[in-house]
């Protein structure tokens, strides 16, 4: 995992984004927004631009953190 990941994905742990809140965004289709309002235009410029990689994508979602936060968007389901 590279360090610019690594970095997005403490910046989002750490600004305590609501996991709840960011699972109704993704399920509404507004995600963007969401995390324009909750993240750093920074932030979320990056994490949008990896979202778009697949590759990319599938290096972040295999990191624990992102599977810790996946299992918390799919509880309930």
């Amino acid at each position: 995992m590279n360090n610019n990941t690594d970095k997005l994905l403490n910046n989002a742990k750490n600004n305590k984004i609501d996991v709840n809140k960011m699972k109704e965004a993704a399920n509404s289709g507004n995600l963007d927004e969401f995390l324009s309002k909750n993240l750093s235009e920074n932030t979320a410029t990056k994490l949008k631009n990896i979202l778009s990689d697949k590759s990319a994508t599938e290096k972040l979602l295999s990191t624990p953190q992102a599977k810790e936060l996946m299992k918390k968007l799919t509880e309930g389901k």
